[in-house]
């Protein structure tokens, strides 16, 4: 933990706004950009200025000059102060203190979420902001754990940018992200103090959950409309809190408490508490670290410290050291002769030049690399095309030598028949075989994956038919006897080159699926064993190489269909934190080792048999359980006699695979305990559901299940 991230100047930064020397860009987005800056009392400020090319147009002028005017209306200990501006300048600036804390939504992606106290002690603090925004006459409209920075001393609320003062737009476009915003915002209603409460609430419940109030099962137009019905998914949150949380989630409006009301009922939850607004007594340690870290840099950058530089403690003579000589007082203003403001003027030309040049630079780079990505997703789908015709072509040739070889072997069975009948009648000449036709090289066959819980498969193959003929009565020779014996030998020597011929297929389903090593046999064809060398190492093909690219502790997006069989063909992976991180891998190995996998709910292997047997691997996977997401199970009476809990299944199906009949939503996940009490997964004193645990995880945790 190292604090901010601040990134340093590139060409198209300019090196100051006004009195404010820029040291790094903490953040950008769409119109503007923020920097870090020294003023010339050397005290550090953030900047935000107007990202344009060009000339700043009037629409965007007035904007940002709106803007200004409302930041610098609110003057609370709980907001960033605005310290100076000029939206007149060449390019719009604004300077706020600069606050060195992490925001909300960092401290819960990093370290987790806060206890019910640490909650409330932090809602009071965010509602005393909003009571004093409200009373300027500013509506935040933006209320949610990025906006909302965590010093030791409490929250501070910033970023005005799409705020609005009653008194100067009645604006109905809904802006701020979805999971946060009011009901009347995501219908595009206009926005009143009432929206800013229900995103507390909203911010409120992220902080003690992890997880937005709502499902998270659907894409973004699917969320869309659950905010606008006010479909919410409380379930988990502490009873403690449902009475403070709960009325800040109302749909209508005017049933949702004043700001005023809800700051006076968190103040009122914290009585008999101590009464101390330090942080460092209501956080949990691993936030306070996190914080001090950030307030650390701080400190290092204020003393005149270098961006980028790690924490240096401190130097033999007990000073930090990286820290730059004082300077000094700043110096009063001189007059500007003709030659020195022309002297600028033609650095402000350059510095736009520059800016200019580096903006088509940026976009050269991005055209260049747009068509890169292009070439290579053209190039990959030919691969893939070029893949499946190959798979068809080596599937058709086996099914052909497949044909031919049982084709011969019913045509020699005959034949032997033949020679044994003529030779018990006497007849006077036995049927001579037929040439053999040439058969074509064997070709390997394509494996496939088993299922996701099932164990590999064995090749398995019928034994072929003897091909002697039953020994017949001696009797005395005739006079075309002698050819029997060069017709056995012929047919004995036609015998074991069809045999050998049959050998070289390739392995059936769920076994290695490599190529057959023996005598005169290598890659995909038979050998003479002599003459010319060994045959290139073949290379893995696609699916070998995204197997052989997995490794224990990656985390893939695969799940169990419910059918037996994994919702992909080959392993994606994707990180252990993104939503649709369903598996994590705790092991691979080369070649079948499902035995080395751990056996435990939730746990499993996939093996695949690859396009030779080096390529072949065995990924040991376990789901990773989390709160609202739903599998299948087998419910008789109040017993789960049977379950799937690798399958990610939808909680609003109201269909399953054939032997399941229930579908179980994971409510909560805890640390397993050495027993569990009656009512131990129930979400309050009130709540009659019916629940079940599974203690996952190799025993280290317990997940509670509900039927939906």
């Amino acid at each position: 933990m190292t604090g901010a991230q601040v990134d340093p100047l590139d060409g198209g930064d300019p090196e100051a706004l006004g009195p404010y020397r820029l040291l790094g860009r903490l953040a950008s987005g769409g119109m503007g950009r923020i920097y870090l800056a020294r003023g010339a009392d050397g005290r550090l400020a953030a900047v935000k200025t107007l990202l344009a090319e060009g000339v700043v147009s009037q629409v965007d002028r007035r904007r940002f000059e709106r803007e200004v005017t409302l930041a610098q209306r609110v003057d609370s200990d709980f907001t960033a102060r605005v310290r100076d501006a000029d939206s007149k300048a060449d390019r719009p600036w604004m300077a706020i203190d600069y606050i060195a804390a992490p925001s909300l939504s960092q401290l819960v992606r990093t370290a987790g979420v806060l206890p019910a106290s640490a909650v409330r002690w932090l809602a009071a603090g965010t509602s005393q902001a909003l009571v004093t925004l409200h009373e300027q006459g500013v509506v935040h409209r933006d209320v949610k754990p990025q906006n909302i920075l965590l010093p030791l001393a409490g929250p501070r609320v910033i970023d005005f940018g799409i705020s609005h003062a009653n008194d100067i737009t009645r604006t109905s476009l809904t802006l701020g992200t979805i999971a946060f915003t009011s009901p009347e915002q995501a219908r595009g209603e206009r926005s009143t103090a009432a929206s800013d409460v229900y995103s507390l609430g909203a911010t409120l419940f992220h902080l003690a959950l992890g997880r937005p109030p709502y499902r998270a099962d659907g894409d973004t137009l699917v969320l869309l409309a659950r905010v606008q019905r006010g479909e919410l998914h409380l379930d988990g949150l502490p009873k403690e809190l449902v009475s403070l949380i709960r009325p800040c989630l109302e749909v209508e409006p005017g049933n949702r408490p004043r700001p005023a009301e809800l700051l006076a009922r968190f103040r009122e939850s914290l009585a008999g508490l101590p009464a101390s607004q330090d942080g460092g007594r209501w956080l949990p340690q691993r936030w306070t670290s996190l914080i001090t870290a950030y307030e650390r840099q701080g400190e290092r950058l204020a003393r005149g410290g270098v961006i980028g530089a790690a924490d240096p403690g401190d130097g033999a003579d007990g000073r930090p050291t990286d820290v730059l000589p004082p300077q000094g007082p700043p110096q009063p203003p001189t007059r500007v002769l003709p030659e020195e403001q022309a002297r600028r003027e033609r650095e402000e030309r350059g510095q736009r030049e520059r800016e200019e040049r580096g903006q088509r630079e940026r976009e050269e780079r991005e055209r260049l690399e747009r068509e890169k990505r292009e070439g290579e997703q053209r190039e990959k789908r030919e691969r893939k095309d070029r893949a499946e015709r190959e798979r068809r072509e080596r599937a058709e040739r086996a099914r052909r030598d497949r044909a031919h070889r049982e084709r011969r072997e019913r045509e020699e069975r005959a034949r032997l028949a033949a020679v044994a009948r003529a030779r018990a009648s006497g007849s006077a000449q036995p049927p001579q075989p037929s040439a053999p036709d040439p058969a074509p090289a064997p070709a390997p066959r394509q494996p496939s994956s088993p299922g996701p819980a099932g164990p590999p498969g064995r090749a398995r193959s019928a034994p072929l038919p003897d091909p002697s003929p039953p020994a017949p009565p001696r009797r005395k020779p005739s006079n075309w006897s002698w050819l029997f014996v060069p017709l056995v030998v012929v047919l004995i020597l036609y015998w074991m080159n069809s045999a050998e011929d049959s050998g070289s297929g390739g392995s059936g389903p769920g076994s290695s699926g490599g190529s057959v090593s023996g005598t005169g046999l290598s890659g995909t064809g038979t050998g003479s064993g002599t003459g010319g060398g060994a045959p290139p190492e073949p290379t893995p093909g696609a699916a070998d190489a995204a197997f052989l690219g997995v490794s224990g502790g990656d985390c893939l997006t695969a799940y169990d269909d419910g059918y037996g069989n994994w919702s992909t063909d080959v392993p994606r992976k994707t990180g252990c934190d993104a939503a649709d991180a369903y598996l994590r891998v705790t092991s691979a190995h080369r070649g079948a080792a499902g035995s080395k996998c751990p056996d435990d709910v939730g746990a499993s292997w996939w093996y695949h048999s690859g396009s030779r047997a080096a390529y072949s691997t065995t990924l040991c996977v376990v789901r990773q359980f989390r709160t609202g997401q739903c599998f299948v199970a087998e419910r008789t009476g109040r017993e789960i006699t049977d379950s799937r809990p690798l399958t990610v299944w939808s909680c609003t199906k109201d269909t399953v695979p054939e032997g399941y009949n229930a579908i179980l939503q994971i409510t909560a996940r805890y640390r397993s305990q050495s027993s569990y009490p009656a009512g131990f997964c129930a979400q309050n004193g009130s709540d009659r559901n019916y629940y079940w645990y599974y203690e996952v995880d190799d025993g280290e945790a317990v997940i509670c299940l509900r039927q939906v």
